[in-house]
């Protein structure tokens, strides 16, 4: 019966995908994520403590539902690794019934997002059950399935706040306009200006690092490859490209912003696991 409820629930996000096609993730960009997920809490809540006999509840909080939740996720995980995950723009142009299916940038398909909350939605439930009944080990259950689950939660719900911007920065000239990956204009609310740009080379003459002096609003920063400077609570600025023709002398570099609002929330999952994972090894497997 699980699996019958699991691919009606997954064909029903297929049907959308080819109707409408990728979701717009900006529509839940702060605050309707914010408003969006207090409410899917709050009726997970509700099931938990009123419905928790229910067979829809116990459906979601199944031991089946993880599995096979999980290996939906794993799933689609796969099909980010294999398939180039495009822009809009780039996707759009993509013919065939794995393009229709959204598989060319698939974090925004319907399919992955039913995914998603599925997985939120068990991971939820279980912990909520879970820490009722447990003694022993309820500590290192909690930081290993709440863990997973703000990590992914972070993810599913910043991704609409998350923004990827590329600034061109000349020596001299102070900038401010910013494009998406969609080609589409962003303003900064702070200036950005190339100071000064170096090279070191390798004995064979190839380049070994690259460094830019940058000014950034009233600060003063210097940019490696690989390198980023935390201008501000998530947001990163990286150096990812230069002219590449004149070396020391290359009159400009490409600068990339990322904002991430909800990276530390997601980073406190990541370490909640890490925590969880040391306790198991240190009291080893619960014993019944």
């Amino acid at each position: 019966m699980y699996y019958i409820y699991i691919i009606s629930y997954v064909s029903l996000a297929v049907i959308l995908q080819l109707l409408i096609g990728n979701f717009q993730v900006s529509f839940l960009a702060f605050p309707l994520n914010i408003i969006f997920a207090a409410i899917w809490l709050f009726l997970l809540w509700v099931l938990h403590k009123e419905y928790s006999k229910s067979r829809f509840t116990r459906f979601l909080r199944s031991p089946q539902t993880s599995i096979l939740s999980i290996g939906l996720f794993i799933s689609g995980c796969l099909i980010i690794g294999l398939f180039p995950q495009l822009s809009d723009g780039e996707a759009e142009m993509r013919k065939g019934i794995l393009a229709t299916l959204g598989f060319y940038n698939f974090m925004t398909s319907w399919i992955f997002i039913a995914i998603l909350l599925l997985l939120l939605s068990n991971l939820y439930l279980i912990t909520l059950n879970s820490w009722q009944h447990r003694k022993k080990s309820r500590i290192r259950f909690l930081l290993n399935h709440a863990g997973l689950w703000l990590a992914v939660f972070a993810g599913f719900f910043g991704s609409s706040d998350t923004q990827t911007l590329r600034i061109p920065v000349y020596k001299g000239e102070s900038a401010r306009e910013a494009f998406d990956m969609n080609g589409v204009a962003h303003y900064l609310d702070y200036e950005v200006e190339l100071n000064s740009f170096f090279v070191e080379y390798y004995p064979n003459g190839r380049p070994s690092r690259f460094t830019a002096n940058v000014r950034i609003g009233q600060e003063t920063a210097t940019l490696e490859v690989n390198h980023p400077y935390s201008y501000r609570l998530g947001e990163d600025i990286y150096l990812s490209g230069y002219e590449m023709e004149n070396g020391n002398e290359s009159r400009y570099c490409i600068l990339q912003i990322v904002k991430q609002p909800w990276k530390y929330i997601m980073v406190s999952g990541i370490l909640m696991m890490l925590a969880g994972a040391i306790l198991l090894f240190i009291n080893g497997p619960e014993r019944v």
